[in-house]
Order: structure tokens, then C-alpha cells, then sequence
């Protein structure tokens, strides 16, 4: 099985992606690719091999819902630059001095 170039162009188009002619040449040779490199697993020789039972219904194991959050080594007050109520204080950027939204406080205690 192979897709051609017209193929690869309906595909883009209900996918709604803007693809150039180079990039069809290039995606038409890497989803040939793709189905040659299935049709090659279609013909391994799996007689014998035990199938994989139980990972699709298992699933990962999750956390309780009352776990809380992962413990860190420090609080983040003690390797915060500014920490106050709970929040890291970053310094105000140059560029909002002057704006024209700016109430004029700059979050300083004192200021």
C-alpha cells in the first residue's frame, strides 16, 4: 500500500495545514515509509510469543487524591529572592515605568 501525492494533498487540505510542493514530496516518501516499515511488521513470524496481557487494563498507578503536594528539600522563601504572603516578588521591568495603565504603585512596601 502507498498514498500518492494527491493523497497527501486531501489529507493537508482536512487537516487544514498549508503544506508547500516540497513538503508533499517530503511527507508523501516519509508516510510510504511509514506503511512499508508496517507492512514489514504484518509479516513477523510472532507464532510462540506470549502475548502482552493486562497493560492496557491495568493502566500507570496514580496517587492517592490526598497526597498533597510532592515535599520539597527547602520552602520557597528560603531560596527566594522576595517572598511575600506566599508569592515570589519580582523586581518591575524598565519598560512599565510610565505606562499608561500603571496605578503608580509598584508592589514596594514604603514606596
Amino acid at each position: 500500500m502507498s498514498v500518492s501525492r494527491g493523497e497527501v494533498e486531501h489529507i493537508a487540505s482536512l487537516a487544514r495545514l498549508k503544506v508547500g510542493p516540497e513538503e508533499i514530496v517530503a511527507l508523501t516518501g516519509e508516510m510510504n515509509a511509514i506503511l512499508d516499515h508496517m507492512a514489514e511488521l504484518r509479516e513477523v513470524d510472532v507464532e510462540g510469543i506470549q502475548e502482552v496481557v493486562g497493560v492496557v487494563e491495568g493502566g500507570a498507578p496514580t496517587r492517592s487524591p490526598h497526597s498533597g503536594p510532592d515535599p520539597l528539600q527547602r520552602r520557597p522563601a528560603e531560596f527566594a529572592p522576595d517572598w511575600r504572603e506566599g508569592f515570589f516578588v519580582v523586581p518591575r521591568l524598565p519598560a512599565m515605568d510610565g505606562h499608561p495603565d500603571d496605578s503608580g504603585d509598584d508592589g514596594e512596601a514604603g514606596s
